[in-house]
């Protein structure tokens, strides 16, 4: 672990790498199971995410700071997404790399110092970046509407104009290239038949995104599901905590709550794989099930 991470008498907190990128794991989560709106994160799970980092770092993190700390990291994307624009600036999509050479580099720096940090070396934590703050995905037809009952207020990401960015903008400036070499390939003579319509850089990365976002919903509903068949086959015991584990999650309504205890005690099995998850991802668990009619109590909306 490293520092506190403890907040002063004026609310600042000393972020350590560490805290960040566990943060940013903790939201690309959200993201993926499609709990993020337009307007930015719910307070359910900005509590919720503050109380994951609190518990696994032994602090005393609030949901505002968890907001400042996201305004902090879309500004660093915001300025990743324009270095990429950069004139002499190459992009490599595998190791996450702004590349200049030694003479724009070195002209750059003379006039932007705190751009070295994102220059020639891999940039930590665009992965999540991309997925949190690039992705058209969690705005529009994808996000929970209002009258979904965990809504409670949506926490903007967007503090001012200025950090306003164009959804997928980054990622897609790193498609260009290859949307360009598309429209080449079928640029044939006025004579040929009319070659079929590229596809935008928009439309490509957001096919990337939904790959990726489907990818971790399944990889963490695979893992509970075969965990669960596992512990099948010992026996049918409930576990002590499960009252306790089920109903400690907050902002939820109790009658959802009750609904999935009993679910749980009718499955032994996945209730005794759910009391074992990080607080993270019985969030998540108890969030996507939301969804589910047939898990949905009777007389409420999911």
């Amino acid at each position: 672990m490293e520092g506190s991470g403890q907040s002063d008498k004026g609310g600042h907190v000393t972020w350590t790498s560490s805290m960040s990128t566990y943060m940013l794991e903790y939201l690309e989560g959200i993201v993926a199971s499609g709990n993020k709106t337009s307007s930015g994160f719910k307070q359910v799970y900005l509590k919720a995410c503050a109380k994951a980092l609190n518990d696994h770092f032994n602090i005393n993190l609030t949901s505002d700071q968890i907001t400042n700390h996201i305004r902090t990291w879309k500004r660093k994307y915001s300025k990743i997404a324009d270095l990429r624009k950069l004139s002499a600036a190459l992009w490599d999509d595998d190791n996450f790399i702004i590349s200049l050479d030694h003479k724009h580099y070195a002209d750059h720096i003379k006039d932007h110092k705190a751009d070295a940090e994102y220059l020639n070396k891999p940039i930590h934590n665009y992965s999540k970046m991309l997925v949190i703050f690039g992705n058209s995905l969690a705005t529009g037809k994808y996000a929970k509407e209002s009258g979904d009952p965990l809504a409670t207020e949506s926490i903007p990401i967007d503090d001012d104009e200025e950090e306003e960015i164009g959804i997928g903008s980054a990622a897609a400036t790193g498609s260009a290239s290859r949307v360009h070499a598309l429209n080449e390939e079928n640029g044939a003579s006025s004579s040929a038949p009319k070659p079929k319509k590229a596809k935008t850089a928009a439309a490509i990365e957001e096919e990337g995104l939904i790959g990726a976002f489907k990818s971790v919903g399944d990889k963490l509903a695979g893992a509970i599901v075969e965990a669960g068949k596992e512990a099948a086959k010992s026996n049918n015991e409930l576990p002590d905590n499960l009252y306790k584990s089920v109903h400690s999650i907050p902002e939820f309504e109790d009658a959802h709550l009750a609904h999935y205890h009993a679910h749980l005690l009718d499955n032994p099995p996945t209730a005794r794989v759910f009391v074992t998850l990080a607080f993270a991802h019985k969030v998540t668990w108890v969030a996507r099930n939301m969804s589910r009619p047939e898990l949905v109590p009777t007389g409420t909306s999911p």
